[in-house]
């Protein structure tokens, strides 16, 4: 009923399409964690050809983070997490409950935390 409420207001509908679009163009940490790891992939990766392009012009460096010799993809996406995504999907549920996207968020959450507890700055942990 409540949910009824916030959408007879054409104000609320326009804000909340506004946070359907920001939520979908930064929900990758709420993906199942193959997808996560893929995306994660290649949006370093862009920002790695970015800061070496950056680089290679004699350009300031917008994101020294990503320097592909010392970034560490798990820290960085554990920061994105923290700053960007809890607060955001944490209000989202609320409102629609989205159990699956918090389920996938939080074992993103772990997986990240597990390779940055080894010290690892890769995607994925070395085969065993």
């Amino acid at each position: 009923e409540s949910i009824k409420t916030v959408l007879r207001s054409p104000e609320n509908r326009i804000l909340i399409k506004r946070m359907l679009i920001k939520c979908a163009d930064i929900s990758n940490p709420c993906r199942p964690i193959e997808q996560c790891i893929e995306w994660a992939g290649r949006i370093s990766e862009e920002y790695f050809a970015q800061t070496d392009e950056e680089r290679r012009q004699g350009l300031p460096v917008v994101m020294p983070v990503f320097d592909r010799n010392t970034c560490s993809i798990p820290k960085s996406q554990l920061s994105f997490i923290d700053y960007f995504i809890i607060d955001m999907f944490d209000a989202w549920d609320a409102f629609a409950d989205l159990p699956n996207l918090m389920e996938h968020l939080n074992n993103n959450i772990k997986y990240w935390k597990g390779l940055d507890g080894r010290n690892l700055r890769v995607l994925r942990p070395p085969p065993e």
